[in-house]
């Protein structure tokens, strides 16, 4: 004999029972978590004169935390700047213990007084455990610092240049009343790097010109040059205009010293 059993759910028991399956299939996929992803900086260093040393740090970030260990593998490359002669190259697993979202890794620049100009190597991500890589090289730019250069402004050949007595920016009167100097002249301060005065040297050390839309070159007066404070890479030269400088628009300006001249940067001069 075959009884057949038969049950009535009501309305609210049914959606019940269809919630409770629907959290059941999909309780393995919520519990899941996915694989943080990694990536690596771009820094910039200023090379030194004195051999080896620990210049900056590269900073290695995930994009969340992961509540396992992450491993990654860091190797130097060699570019423009070579290795063991530029840099301390080599490779190095990294470790990320669970929670942790950003690592450092340190390099060794090694300095030295030979212009070389500005240089360049890589330190690359590989053999991720527990993660992705989403940016996986890193560009480590080392500045030359032997190389006489007035600094630019980024993506511009024009340099961050300002009045020394208000701070302005250019174009820069000839003459200016204002400025509390006894000749009422304008004096424009530059930046550079490279800039090495030897022990016992002033200003009167270093020389600049300034050339003309119609290409005449005149000499400029150099009235300071020294150190920026905390930047021992980075000097100030302040430089005052003439009334030779005829010829309103850019005059490009340029220093020596030591048998050694900068690159020429406009500078934006108006009329008398």
């Amino acid at each position: 004999m075959n009884v057949e059993f038969r049950f009535q759910l009501s309305p609210v028991t049914a959606k019940l029972l269809g919630l409770l399956c629907l959290l059941l299939l999909t309780a393995p996929i919520a519990l899941a978590q996915s694989d943080p992803t990694i990536s690596i900086n771009d820094i910039t260093v200023v090379e030194r004169d004195n051999g080896l040393f620990s210049g900056t740090s590269f900073t290695l970030t995930l994009s969340a935390a992961s509540t396992k260990q992450v491993t990654i593998t860091a190797t130097t490359q060699a570019g423009s700047a070579t290795d063991n002669v530029d840099f301390a190259p080599g490779t190095l697993v990294i470790n990320f213990q669970p929670g942790q979202t950003t690592q450092t890794l340190g390099i060794f620049i090694n300095g030295d007084t030979i212009p070389e100009g500005t240089e360049q190597f890589f330190v690359n991500l590989s053999s991720p455990v527990n993660a992705t890589i989403a940016d996986g090289q890193g560009v480590c730019t080392i500045v030359d610092d032997d190389t006489l250069i007035l600094l630019t402004q980024t993506g511009s050949l024009r340099p961050p240049a300002l009045d020394s007595v208000f701070l302005t920016t250019e174009p820069f009167p000839i003459v200016n009343t204002l400025n509390f100097s006894s000749d009422n002249r304008t004096r424009i301060s530059l930046f550079a790097i490279g800039l090495k005065l030897a022990a016992g040297e002033t200003a009167a050390a270093v020389t600049a010109t300034a050339e003309d839309s119609q290409g005449t070159i005149r000499p400029l007066t150099v009235e300071f040059a020294g150190t920026v404070q905390n930047f021992e890479w980075l000097s100030q030269v302040v430089v005052k205009l003439n009334d030779q400088i005829a010829v309103p628009g850019d005059a490009k300006i340029k220093i020596s010293l030591h048998g050694q001249t900068s690159n020429a940067v406009p500078v934006a001069v108006k009329a008398q």
